[in-house]
């Protein structure tokens, strides 16, 4: 209003509630502290682990921090430990301000995320990797492992990094243009460089879909297939089968002669001889009542060793 300090009608930011504020400022996730006593340590000594294994594989700095970390006494990881937990209170504090305020926390990724990545084409340039190191132990590396040979396979990258550390820096510019020279074969290789055509432009989730469907086809099919036979052979086991003809054959059939009869009722050999005389392989063989008889008396009245003696088996 006229007559009143401006200062008087706009409130001071700094008076003003929460709520005055623009909302994209408290709408930043704030970043996770991971690591622990050692994520502190290696964040406070990057640089100049950095610099000392300039011209190395990235590897080689996470390597010699660890070394370095396992050396630090108990009090000196301690320290370290108090600041990851004073640097995890404050992300606590930020993070609950943000969801407060609205935000959302973004869902890590999954493994089947992660492996829905494109397949990288094997006949693509290859780029170089380890700069200058990696030409030098590349050129080396037969060298070093004859002499580490019997030794582990991380002797290999120990020795190769204490040679590495012993050449001068005319020796090392050696393998810096090496490593240049590559990289620039490397990127003319890349604009002449045409990806193949994928035929099935289907999203990895899509693919795996559709086996786990085929999958779940196939085993209906094959259960299916399985009702099918055990109901076919229930059929086949209600349908009366053919009789076969019994190798001992008929009894009933048999009529013996009245005197051999007679006889063999009085040597109580009348149910074997009968027994004998109906087998379809005796009958067969043209033997006579007589001879059946004649081969009982010789075996005891034994059914078998008369039948082998009438067959002469």
């Amino acid at each position: 209003k006229p007559g009143k300090n401006a200062s008087q009608c706009e409130p001071s930011a700094i008076s003003l509630p929460f709520r005055y504020f623009p909302r994209e400022i408290a709408m930043e996730e704030p970043k996770k502290v991971a690591g622990g006593a050692y994520g502190q340590f290696l964040a406070e000594k990057r640089p100049e682990l950095q610099a000392e294994c300039k011209g190395q594989p990235i590897t080689a700095v996470t390597k010699l921090a660890g070394e370095r970390f396992r050396a630090l006494s108990e009090e000196e990881k301690a320290v370290y430990q108090e600041k990851f937990e004073a640097a995890k209170a404050k992300y606590d504090e930020k993070m609950e301000a943000f969801l407060a305020n609205g935000g959302e926390k973004k869902t890590r990724k999954s493994r089947k995320d992660k492996a829905a990545k494109k397949k990288k084409d094997p006949d693509a340039p290859k780029k170089p990797t380890g700069g200058a190191y990696g030409c030098f132990v590349a050129k080396n590396r037969p060298s070093f492992q004859e002499q580490c040979k019997g030794q582990p396979v991380t002797a290999v990258s120990k020795l190769a990094g204490a040679k590495w550390k012993e050449l001068s820096e005319k020796e090392k510019a050696v393998y810096e243009d090496e490593y240049k020279k590559k990289m620039e074969e490397y990127q003319e290789a890349k604009k002449s460089y045409v990806p193949p055509v994928r035929d099935e432009a289907e999203e990895p989730a899509t693919k795996r879909r559709k086996v786990k469907e085929q999958k779940e086809a196939a085993k209906a099919a094959e259960a299916e297939a399985k009702a099918e036979a055990k109901k076919a052979g229930k059929a086949t086991k209600a349908t009366p089968a053919t009789p076969k003809a019994s190798p001992k054959g008929d009894p009933e059939k048999v009529k013996l002669e009245a005197a051999i009869k007679a006889k063999a009722e009085k040597l109580g050999y009348k149910d074997a001889l009968v027994k004998l005389a109906a087998r379809p392989d005796v009958i067969a063989s043209g033997k006579t009542q007589g001879d059946l008889l004649k081969a009982l008396e010789e075996n005891r009245g034994f059914l078998h060793p008369a039948k082998r003696a009438v067959l002469g088996a």
